[in-house]
This record gives structure tokens, C-alpha cells and sequence, in this order.
């Protein structure tokens, strides 16, 4: 399996016989191999995980899947993904996924949770690997907000986690937000400590690089800091 950070909260998978594309809304996508199947992801609406290019995939690439959070078909309904060049026959063929579904589509089969924030999140097994995205879930604590909003806020952040308890994840890609400030580690750290993580990789840190090396600092960080990905392989 050959990851490629592509930026942001975006994420190629290339595996044997696939290709997975998460939340791509800016950067240089990768050459995706023509000849293996492509499964394109988006986790929810926001302008850094959406962005309409995702659909031009499809002038040059021969089998491209699309896997879409519900509250996008809210924000754009058929007319507006017309307006951006996506025909109806196109559209009827997107699948959009609410929290708690499961569905198989050639040889994946992907589950979603529910989002601390907008959408879902995304378990994806395929080919004897298991890769989790977690869009927007995260533990979002603020300093600027009440004590009992954030004790909610992780309540709910740590009910989605603990679905996953257990559950063996090959790739991780996990909210690092340095926005966060001393709380920035919070959802990263909770799901490493509750999962069976091979591999997690930092994501939408808004290209400050310097959350790798403050995580690996941290005390928490020592059970699984050799999982975590290289900031240099970004």
C-alpha cells in the first residue's frame, strides 16, 4: 500500500488492485494508474475537504467511483453540480452516505461514522487492509468556548472512537489542528490509545509541520509515537 500526501486533509491510497482519493481540495494528485479502479471520497461539504475538480478525474481515468458524505447532495443539489459540469447521469451515479452506513462497491466495502463537525468519516476495508479518514472528526476543544461545550464536545468525539475499539486500522489519517493550541493532540491521541493503529498519519494542520515534532514530544505520544508517519514522507 503507497500513501501519497497530497495536502491538507488529502490522501491517495494506491493498493494492488485500487486506488483511493480522499478529501483532495488542493495540491498535485498523483498519475492514478489507469488501469486499476478509482474510488474518490469526499467526508463533507467544507471548502478545504470538497472541491468540484474531483470530477474531472473522470476525462482521464476509465473507472472512477464516487463516495460522498449526505450533506453534500444539501449543499448541492443536482442543479448545482450541473452549473459545475456534472451531468445527470453522472450525478445519479454518485454515492452519498449518511452516518452508520455500510455499503460494498466492487471490491470495497465502506462504513461511515458520524462527524464531530459536518459529514462522516470513513473505514474503508479493502484488499486484507483497513483504512480509516477521519474528515472532520475530531475532539474540537477551543479555549474561547464554555467547559461543559467542550466536555460535550469530547463526549461525542469519544462515542464515534469508541465504535472503532479494537478494530485493526492499517492507515490512519488523523486531525492534528494547531488552531487548537494546547489541545491540538486531543483527538489524535484519544483514537491512537482506543485503536489498533498500524500507521497514522497527521492531516489538516494547515501546513504547520511543526505539530509532527510537538506531538512526538509530548509524554502521551510515547506509546505509539513509531507509528506515526514522517513528517518528511509528506
Amino acid at each position: 500500500m503507497k500513501i501519497t500526501y497530497i495536502g491538507h486533509s488529502g490522501f491517495a491510497a494506491e493498493l494492488a488492485h485500487c486506488t483511493l482519493l480522499f478529501d483532495y481540495y488542493e495540491g498535485t494528485l498523483p498519475v492514478f494508474p489507469s488501469e486499476k479502479p478509482l474510488y474518490v471520497f469526499c467526508s463533507h461539504a467544507h471548502r478545504d475537504h470538497f472541491n468540484f475538480d474531483i470530477f474531472r478525474l473522470r476525462e482521464t481515468h476509465p473507472d472512477v467511483t464516487y463516495i460522498l458524505s449526505r450533506d453534500i447532495r444539501r449543499s448541492w443539489n443536482a442543479a448545482g453540480f450541473a452549473r459545475h459540469g456534472v451531468a445527470k447521469e453522472a450525478y445519479d451515479a454518485l454515492v452519498f452516505l449518511r452516518p452508520y452506513e455500510r455499503t460494498e462497491l466492487g471490491e470495497i466495502a465502506v462504513e461511515t461514522l458520524d462527524s464531530t463537525d459536518e459529514g462522516v468519516a470513513f473505514l474503508v476495508s479493502v484488499e486484507g487492509k483497513t483504512l480509516s479518514h477521519a474528515g472532520d472528526l475530531n475532539d474540537w476543544v477551543w479555549n474561547e468556548e464554555s467547559p461543559e461545550e467542550n466536555c460535550a464536545m469530547t463526549a461525542r468525539f469519544r462515542a464515534e472512537v469508541d465504535r472503532l475499539a479494537g478494530r485493526r486500522i492499517d492507515a490512519a489519517f488523523l486531525v492534528l489542528d494547531p488552531r487548537q493550541e494546547a489541545a491540538f493532540d486531543r483527538g489524535f491521541d484519544y483514537f491512537m490509545r482506543r485503536t489498533d493503529t498500524t500507521r497514522a498519519y497527521p492531516m489538516h494542520f494547515w501546513k504547520d509541520f511543526s505539530v509532527f515534532g510537538r506531538l512526538r514530544a509530548l509524554p502521551c505520544s510515547e506509546p505509539y509515537r513509531e507509528r506515526i508517519a514522517e513528517e518528511g514522507g509528506y
